[in-house]
C-alpha cells in the first residue's frame, strides 16, 4: 500500500515538473515570437533626435540636410553638409543624364565628407518628404546598406522641425567636411529602369506598387502622353504614408496594415511620376523589413509616354484642350497690352 501510495506521489512530482518545464517553454517562446514581430515592424534605418544628438560630429558620421541651399544658410543641425543644387537636378532629370553624371556624382559625394564607408543620416524639410527620401534611395542604390559596401544610411524623421521642437539649436556656418572617396558600386536591384519594367511587366513575378494619386492611376489625371497604369500594378497613394499636418512617418505597426497584402518575400517595385514619391515608398517598405524592393525611377512620365508600353484604362493627353487654353491665355494678353 505504501509502495503504491509512493508510486502516485512520485508521478505527481513529474508532473508537476513538467507543467513547469512546459511553461517555462511557453514563455521563451511567447517571448521569441514577440522578439520576431516586433522585429518585423521595427527598423534602425529611421532614427528619432537622440540618435542623431548621438551620432553628430562623431568621425565616420556625415549629415545630409536635403533642403535648398537658401534654407540651409537659414539654420542648419550643427556639422550637417548641404546638396548642391546640380544632385537636386540630375534626380529630378531624365534618367540617362542621371546615369551619365555618375563620375560626378561621386565627386561631389566626397567633396560633402561622404566616403564609402560613411555613416549617413538624411533630414530635411518635413513638409517635402518625398523630397528628403530622395537620397536615402539613391544611397541606397550605390550600395549602402548592402553586402557590397560598408557605408550606412539611415532617415531622420520629422527632420528639422523635429530637430527645432526638440530643443536642437541650429548653425549658419558653412560646414567644411573632410574630403573622402566614395565609389558607386553595381548590382544592388535597387533601381529599375528602361526596358526591365517591361520584362517584370511580362513576367508577372514582381509586385509593382504605383503610389501616385487614385485619379492618376485612374487615368483621369494625365501626366505623359497616356495616363492609366501599368497592368497589375496596384495603387498604395504615397500621401497614406504619413501624416498629414506633421509629415512625420506613420507608426510601422499602422504601416503593417496598409502594406499587409504585400508578401516581405516577394520582389517589390514602387513608381510615381517621376521618382520621388516612389522614394518615400520605397523608403517605408524598407522600414517595414521588404528587403527586395526597388524603385522604378523612370517613372510614368516615361513610361506613360512610351507607346510600346502596355497600359491599363488608358486615356489619352488631351492637346485640344491645352491648345485652347493657350489660345485663351494669349488673346488675355492681348487685351492687357
Amino acid at each position: 500500500m505504501i509502495t503504491v501510495k509512493k508510486k502516485h506521489f512520485n508521478t505527481m512530482i513529474r508532473r508537476q515538473q513538467l507543467n513547469r518545464y512546459l511553461g517555462v517553454i511557453v514563455v521563451i517562446v511567447a517571448c521569441l515570437c514577440s522578439q520576431a514581430f516586433s522585429a518585423s515592424v521595427s527598423t534602425d534605418l529611421i532614427v528619432d533626435t537622440e540618435f542623431v544628438i548621438d551620432k553628430k560630429g562623431k568621425p565616420g558620421w556625415v549629415l545630409v540636410d536635403m533642403r535648398v541651399v537658401e534654407d540651409f544658410g537659414k539654420g542648419h543641425i550643427p556639422g550637417a553638409v548641404g546638396l548642391p543644387a546640380w544632385v537636386s537636378k540630375a534626380f529630378a532629370d531624365d534618367t540617362k543624364r542621371q546615369l551619365s553624371s555618375v563620375t560626378r556624382m561621386e565627386k561631389t559625394l566626397g567633396e560633402m565628407g561622404i566616403g564609402s564607408d560613411s555613416n549617413i543620416i538624411v533630414y530635411g524639410d518635413p513638409k517635402h518628404v518625398s523630397w528628403n527620401a530622395v537620397m536615402f534611395w539613391a544611397l541606397e542604390l550605390f550600395g549602402c546598406n548592402s553586402k557590397l559596401k560598408k557605408c550606412t544610411v539611415q532617415y531622420y524623421d520629422g527632420g528639422i522641425d523635429r530637430w527645432k521642437a526638440e530643443g536642437g539649436t541650429l548653425d549658419q556656418a558653412e560646414t567644411k567636411p573632410k574630403p573622402a572617396t566614395f565609389k558607386v558600386v553595381d548590382g544592388t536591384n535597387r533601381g529599375v529602369k528602361g526596358e526591365e519594367i517591361l520584362q517584370i511587366v511580362k513576367s508577372k513575378e514582381t509586385i509593382i506598387i504605383d503610389v501616385r494619386t487614385p485619379n492618376e492611376y485612374k487615368g483621369l489625371d494625365v501626366r505623359a502622353l497616356r495616363g492609366g497604369h501599368i497592368p497589375g500594378a496596384i495603387n498604395i497613394d504615397f500621401s497614406k504614408n504619413f501624416d498629414a499636418e506633421t509629415f512625420r512617418m506613420l507608426p510601422l505597426e499602422q504601416l503593417q496594415g496598409i502594406y499587409k497584402n504585400v508578401p516581405k518575400s516577394s520582389r517589390v517595385v514602387v513608381h510615381c511620376q517621376t521618382g520621388q514619391r516612389a522614394s518615400y515608398a520605397y523608403l517605408v517598405l524598407r522600414a517595414l523589413g521588404y528587403e527586395n524592393a526597388a524603385n522604378y525611377h523612370d517613372g510614368w512620365r516615361v513610361y506613360g509616354s512610351d507607346l510600346r508600353f502596355p497600359v491599363e484604362d488608358e486615356t489619352w493627353y488631351d492637346f485640344n484642350k491645352v491648345n485652347s487654353t493657350i489660345k485663351a491665355f494669349n488673346k488675355m494678353q492681348e487685351k492687357v497690352n
